[in-house]
This record gives structure tokens, sequence and C-alpha cells, in this order.
């Protein structure tokens, strides 16, 4: 059985966060604690085989944890999956968790 994404109360286990934030590392080339739209779309591009449109940027940028210039923190990428996986589409979390390489166990695969 695949460990919990979740705890009881709608946060992030442990290990899916430490996931999720090795992902966001992955993407941040600057170091700088935010993807800016060059990374975002990177990472877009390797998780859903396309660019956000334009419409996501905007609701992204609207909606979720972003600096003043509409870079994606780190707060709001866990935002993006935390939206996602409670509003219980957990297997759309776990098609992006395994594209980068995790297993069931949250463990990433050599």
């Amino acid at each position: 059985m695949p460990v919990e994404l979740l705890t009881e109360d709608l946060d992030f286990t442990p290990e899916c966060e430490r996931a999720l934030l090795e992902i966001f590392a992955r993407y941040d080339k600057d170091h700088d604690g935010a993807l800016n739209d060059t990374e975002l779309q990177a990472f877009a591009i390797f998780t859903n085989g396309h660019e956000f449109s334009e419409t996501e940027l905007e609701d992204i940028r609207n909606y979720l944890k972003c600096t003043d210039e509409g870079w994606l923190l780190k707060e709001g990428f866990l935002q993006m999956y935390s939206l996602q996986t409670a509003s219980g589409d957990s297997d759309e979390t776990w098609k992006d968790l395994e594209k980068h390489g995790y297993n069931r166990d949250l463990v990433l695969n050599k």
C-alpha cells in the first residue's frame, strides 16, 4: 500500500512534502526560492507535456503565493499541490510524483 500524501488534517505528510520540495528545487535553477516563468514552464513541460497557458499562469499568479514579479514561491508550489490533492485528485499528484522518479513509498528511484 502506498504511503499517504496527506495527514488527517489535510497537511502534507513529511515524506510527501520532502518529495515536492525536492522537485521544486530541481527547477529553481537560480536558487532564489521561486520559479520564474522559464523555470515554471520547464516544470510544466516535463510534468504535463506542455507549457501552462496564459490563463493557467494568471491563476497561479492570482491565487498562489508568488513574488511581486509573479514568480511561484516554494510555498505556492506546495499550495498548488495541496489544493490538487485535498480536492480529491491524489491520482494526479501521484502521477506527477512518479513522473519525477518517485515510487509509491515516496522514495526517489535511482
